[in-house]
């Protein structure tokens, strides 16, 4: 779908939103306050240390929450150029099975096919109107009717392809149309139906995935206080020489966190909302929380 001026300013001004909320609003808030925690970008410091792999060592509390904050806010950005997409195609499912019923009803009461067709759309409304009406004038034109069809549907959701898959089929039936829209109908009630027991059961995973993100966050910092209080009553010791690297540790546990959030918010948005795109939203949230979460903790280790 072609994205719209005012589409793609809103993503360019949430994307810049990430930078500055870190960088300028949070900085100057905090000085307001009397707490000089947080620098802009005076306070970004970041080394790349080279053991098995390169990792970047996070070594201020600014480079967390400018990293947290650019990367979740980018993913909302992204997430807003496409969600336009994800809307059509949840209201393209959510008005099939009203379609069909209406189409089966014209059908019943002598309408033609075609005809039929173009007044279920108008009941129904865009976005599956515009589709409809288009299949309705290409067979008009005298298309054949499984190549218009894969035309105007060819992009839909395959659980909207599935149900209205009976159009061509209609077109071509003979005097059997109103046989094969019941049978379109009755599969598309049994389809809606299970899409919403799928939806009910798996909503409470959402919940879940940021109570699992949010408990290896916690005991990653654990692990990383204890490893702290132990390494400074070492320091006077015979251990002394055997240093930990704390900051290390706590980049590697902050890098580990991000990419759990976001492999963890692919597969309940797929399993969810049989999309992949939503992730970017649930990422974004996980990240921008983890990321304020380990800068505080870098305070007081």
């Amino acid at each position: 779908m072609r994205r719209g001026p005012r589409a793609i300013a809103l993503s360019v001004a949430v994307a810049l939103l990430g930078p500055i909320l870190s960088l300028i609003v949070l900085p100057t808030i905090t000085r307001l306050i009397g707490f000089n925690f947080f620098r802009g970008i005076e306070g970004l410091y970041i080394k790349v240390r080279f053991y098995y792999v390169p990792i970047p060592v996070l070594l201020s509390p600014d480079s967390y929450t400018t990293i947290g904050c650019v990367i979740s806010f980018t993913m909302l950005s992204i997430y807003l150029l496409f969600k336009e997409d994800v809307e059509t195609r949840r209201k393209l499912r959510r008005q099939t099975q009203d379609f069909i019923a209406v189409l089966s009803s014209y059908v019943r009461a002598g309408v033609p096919m075609s005809k039929a067709v173009e007044l279920s759309s108008d009941v129904v409304g865009k976005p599956l109107q515009d589709y409809a009406i288009r299949f309705a004038k290409l067979i008009q034109l005298g298309f054949d009717p499984f190549k218009a069809f894969e035309t105007v549907f060819g992009n839909a959701p395959r659980e909207v392809k599935a149900v209205l898959s009976c159009l061509p089929v209609g077109f071509v039936s003979g005097g059997r149309v109103a046989e094969v829209l019941s049978i379109a109908e009755r599969f598309s009630f049994q389809l809606s139906r299970l899409d919403d027991l799928r939806r009910t059961r798996l909503e409470g995973y959402k919940t879940l995935l940021y109570l699992t993100i949010f408990a290896y966050v916690m005991g990653s910092i654990i692990t990383v206080v204890l490893l702290s209080y132990i390494a400074k009553a070492a320091f006077a010791t015979p251990f002394a020489r055997a240093s930990i690297d704390i900051y290390y540790i706590l980049s590697l546990y902050y890098i580990s966190a991000m990419f759990i959030a976001v492999i963890s918010s692919i597969a309940i948005s797929r399993m969810v909302h049989g999309e992949t795109i939503p992730f970017l939203k649930y990422s974004a949230i996980a990240i921008l929380v983890t990321s304020l979460i380990f800068s505080l903790v870098y305070a007081f280790i």
